[in-house]
C-alpha cells in the first residue's frame, strides 16, 4: 500500500465528472480530500491523498491526465 498525494485542477466543463467515486470504484483507492476550492463558475482544484496499490494509483493518474484533470 502507498499513498500520493495528488493536486487536480478542475476545469469547468469537468465539474460534473464523479472523479473521487471513480478513484474508490474503478480503481479500488482509498481518497482522502485535504482542501478543495471549487466554484461552479470558474472551476478550481482539490488536494486529495489517494493510498492504495503503486499499479492502481499509476493507472488511476493515467485516467486523470486524460480526462483533463
Amino acid at each position: 500500500m502507498e499513498t500520493r498525494k495528488l493536486q487536480l485542477h478542475y476545469p469547468l466543463d469537468r465539474l460534473t465528472e464523479p472523479v473521487i467515486t471513480r478513484l474508490v470504484t474503478d480503481f479500488d483507492l482509498l481518497p482522502n480530500l485535504i482542501r478543495a476550492d471549487v466554484d461552479s463558475a470558474k472551476g478550481g482544484w482539490i488536494i486529495v491523498d489517494v493510498t492504495g496499490d503503486s499499479s492502481k494509483i499509476d493507472t488511476a493518474v493515467d485516467y486523470l491526465l486524460k480526462q483533463g484533470l
